[in-house]
């Protein structure tokens, strides 16, 4: 094990190629398979940082082929898949009793370290290091200043304290320069400090983190264990990111021992000693009386121990007598903005000259490179995201495994004896009985308005759930709480329209940095992302989000900060996978923001599928009439939730009373009209598919589109909209006009029947030039299925279909030879790709339109019409 904060060489050894790869063998019995499609559900929202300076990869195996998902290494180390390991340590988590949103920060902490081969991982879980003190209450803060806070930890898990003293350093550090908090009552370990220095420096700030711990580590030339391990932290902005630096003051870390005996391992020699003071290697002796040494094995090392010790023990109210008996245990972040030292890119410039005199100084012969302090491990890390693989000891393993079974085995018992549990429920009963902590005192079949701009407070001086209707009101927290619940969110938010949703989103990216968009995007999110946000100072690109290489290379490493996802995308209906997409904006340090204005919580959750945030406007699905505009942020993240929440009260962006109450309305009936919609659209798209004047057909629910396979996987619907090419400008806008059941007009979701041209309409906004490179084609029709008779739908479609066609010379005779061509049953694809020619397709297409047409033939003449359509 490479000693953290040390600079790390790689010597040139067989284990390091000529790339400067360095290998983990495998078993020969080590069958790789593919993961990437489980491990970027990963909620390691620091996973970022192991992507910066990777250019050269630190390769690893794939998990084999076994039932368990693991495999074996040389070392006697077993391979898993990162999501198994993931959902192992979220269910062992939640057996030892934490809350959801606890879960998610303990988890992206121990991943963290796990990642980095760090000994602050998932060993706090199995060797108890986590177990919640049955004394712990919510943290308090005993004293606050406008620079500071002290936190009592009340007993609470460190890694919770720390993160939220973290986050209050970055707040004051933000707004004043200059914010230290500390905090005291811990009883647990914080896990790898490198993970809150991270968070501060990737705001921009300088960080510096203390961490105390019980006794463990003897002074130079004593035997008793006086000191805890003591890490320290750095985080140092630089041109290429934030350098964050952390290393204990211990030769060896303490949870590094309990690792060791739960594998039946040796530590190092010289790190530690029995309890006679004479050097050990065998765990057991050191538990049993003995202690660690410092770092260094003399009094330097024994002096930077006593300065984490005093600055985070008495500085701010932690144990110094005997730590290990009272666990009241310290931490202390401190948050700096570079901008009081000077000019802040200035700084970052001579920050990154001394890290590349230190990279490129001459090297003593046989070291290949010199490393920074945390490269190597950011490497491994992101060689692990990559391949969605992870050793572990075998017996570690084993001992999550079963805390986790445990948990499956409570929760099993929990569901059979509450059978009326709401999520369990099917969506369509879930959209009737909405779930919100909003009582109606009435009782009513449908809630009330609280159509009121103010409410009365209980006095002068204190205030109430609720004081103003632009910071919050009970009806729009029942549409809030109601669509969190649907989409699996930690907290959801109620815009005027999708766009000022959007705009909320993009806010989140600061000046400088960078939004990574598709090609095929609403033209009102286009707008949006090339005349407003530059303004701002933040870059935007587009890339085809169908191909997750082209994002990989789209990705600006340090200042991509948000990716902006459709699937299906608007107009063309190209399904992008977004599970796939999320784990590359979470690697980059991204927020991933879905659009699923088409698919709503009724067909596709993004959240479930990795997303941080699930964009849905209402005016599509949810008001469902065309009576109301709004759109609705869905956020995975107490923290993000925060920021989103701010920007909506700040901005007063928030929906009013009487639209939330027509979205609660709408919400009733939307999957009925959803479904009823969906279905009508399946049977258009088959119908359109076979016509002989449309060249191609984008359906995600047509068995043939390039895109279904990974649809259906994230999606249970093809769902209601459809766009259609016929190759002429002008037959495409007679079918648009001469229909008589479709409103023409922008948006969708309606439960009458839509139809457009997008080219002309909901995506005017964006130059002709750019529509054209983005393969956006002006004949190009859209259509929104309503909930209409399909019978009436189809009928009405092809009389607008046949004026089309005699309008631009088209005969019945040439309609049957261009179905063997053009059809999409006859090329045999969906979209219109397939190849056209063979003899026996021709002959089915013009079979296939023969059928149709008595079909046709045969409803009229029992509906007592006299005349075919054709």
């Amino acid at each position: 094990m490479i000693q953290r904060g040390a600079l790390q060489t790689l010597p040139s050894s067989p284990l390091v190629r000529k790339a400067n790869c360095v290998c983990v063998p495998v078993s020969r019995n080590f069958t790789p398979r593919q993961a990437s499609d489980q491990n970027e559900r990963l909620n390691c929202s620091t996973i970022h940082t192991a992507q910066r300076r990777s250019n050269r990869a630190i390769t690893v195996p794939r998990a084999g082929n076994g039932a368990s998902g693991a495999g074996a290494a040389a070392d006697g180390k077993v391979f898993v898949t990162l999501s198994e390991l993931q959902s192992l340590c979220t269910k062992s988590l939640l057996a030892l009793g934490y809350k959801d949103d606890e879960v998610k920060i303990l988890l992206d902490v121990l991943l963290y370290a796990q990642l980095r081969d760090n000994n602050q991982g998932i060993v706090k879980i199995t060797s108890g290091g986590l177990n919640r003190s049955p004394s712990a209450r919510e943290p308090t803060i005993e004293k606050e200043t406008r620079l500071s806070a002290l936190i009592n930890g009340n007993n609470s898990a460190g890694m919770l304290v720390l993160h939220r003293a973290t986050r209050m350093a970055v707040e004051r550090a933000k707004s004043q320069g200059f914010g230290i908090v500390g905090t005291n009552h811990t009883p647990s370990s914080t896990g790898a400090l490198g993970y809150y220095a991270d968070i501060v420096g990737r705001e921009g700030l300088i960080a510096i983190v203390l961490a105390q711990s019980p006794e463990f580590v003897a002074p130079h030339g004593a035997k008793q264990a006086i000191f805890g391990t003591n890490p320290i932290s750095i985080s140092i902005p630089a041109q290429d990111g934030p350098v964050t630096m952390d290393m204990a003051t211990a030769a060896f870390a303490w949870f590094g021992v309990l690792e060791a005996k739960a594998a039946g391992r040796d530590i190092p020699k010289d790190v530690a000693i029995n309890a006679e003071g004479h050097p050990t290697t065998k765990p057991d002796e050191v538990l049993n009386g003995g202690a660690i040494r410092v770092f260094d094995r003399s009094h330097k090392g024994s002096h930077l121990a006593l300065m984490v010790e005093l600055l985070a023990g008495p500085l701010v109210g932690a144990a110094v007598a005997d730590k290990l008996e009272e666990r009241n245990w310290g931490n202390l972040v401190i948050a700096i903005d570079p901008g009081l030292l000077g000019d802040r890119d200035a700084i970052r410039q001579r920050s990154q000259v001394v890290l590349d005199r230190v990279r490129n100084a001459e090297r003593m012969p046989g070291v290949d490179e010199i490393m920074l302090p945390g490269e190597r491990g950011n490497r491994l890390a992101a060689q692990r995201i990559s391949s969605g693989i992870i050793p572990i000891e075998p017996n570690l393993l084993s001992s999550l495994r079963l805390m986790a079974s445990k948990y499956d085995s409570a929760s099993s018992d929990a569901k059979s004896s509450d059978a009326n549990d709401w999520s369990s429920l099917n969506v369509a009963t879930q959209l009737i009985h909405g779930k919100s902590s909003v009582k109606d005192p009435y009782g009513g079949s449908m809630p009330p308005i609280w159509q009121t701009a103010t409410f009365a407070q209980p006095s002068a001086t204190t205030f109430g759930e609720y004081d103003y209707t632009r910071s919050g009101n009970p009806t729009r927290t029942l549409l809030e709480e109601q669509m969190a619940a649907l989409e699996g969110a930690d907290r959801a938010f109620a815009f005027t329209s999708g766009m000022a949703a959007l705009a909320a989103v993009c806010k989140l990216v600061k000046s400088g940095e960078h939004i990574l968009a598709g090609e095929d995007i609403y033209g009102g999110t286009s707008r949006l992302l090339s005349q407003v946000v530059p303004d701002a100072g933040i870059s935007v690109s587009n890339v085809d989000m169908t191909d997750l290489e082209a994002v990989r290379h789209a990705i600006i490493p340090g200042r991509t900060k948000l990716v902006m996802v459709e699937s299906p995308t608007n107009p063309r209906m190209q399904i992008c996978d977004i599970q796939a997409l999320a784990g590359i904006a979470r690697a980059a340090g991204a927020i991933c923001c879905v659009d699923n204005s088409i698919m709503a919580p009724v067909f596709q959750r993004p959240l479930d599928l990795g997303a941080d945030i699930c964009m849905t406007s209402g005016t599509k699905f949810i008001g469902g009439h065309g009576d109301v505009t709004l759109g609705v942020l869905s956020v995975k993240g107490s923290d993000l939730a925060k920021r989103v929440y701010f920007l909506q009260n700040a901005e007063g962006a928030g929906l009013a009373p009487m639209d939330c109450w027509l979205a609660l309305r709408g919400l009733k009936t939307m999957s009925l009209r959803m479904e009823r919609s969906a279905e009508n659209c399946a049977k258009m798209a088959a119908y359109l598919a076979r016509h002989p004047l449309v060249k191609k057909v984008n359906y995600a629910g047509l068995p043939s589109h390039r895109g279904h396979d990974i649809h259906m996987r994230q999606a249970t619907h093809g769902g209601s909209l459809l766009s259609f090419e016929t190759g002429n400008v002008e037959a495409s806008k007679i079918i648009v006009e001469e229909t008589k059941l479709f409103k023409v007009t922008v948006s969708f979701g309606n439960v009458t029947s839509l139809i457009s041209l997008p080219c002309y309409m909901s995506h005017a906004s964006i130059p002709a030039e750019v529509r054209a490179a983005r393969g956006l084609p002006d004949d190009l029709v859209r259509i929104s299925a309503g909930i209409e008779h399909i019978d009436d739908l189809i009928a009405d479609l092809d009389q607008a279909m046949s004026k089309a066609m005699a309008k631009i010379g088209m005969s019945q005779r040439q309609a049957g030879v261009a179905a063997s061509g053009t059809g999409a049953l006859a090329n045999g694809n969906g979209n219109g790709n397939g190849q056209s020619g063979a003899d026996v397709q021709v002959r089915e297409g013009q079979l296939l339109l023969r059928i149709q047409q008595l079909e046709d033939q045969l409803k009229l003449l029992a509906s007592g019409g006299s005349n075919s359509k054709h």
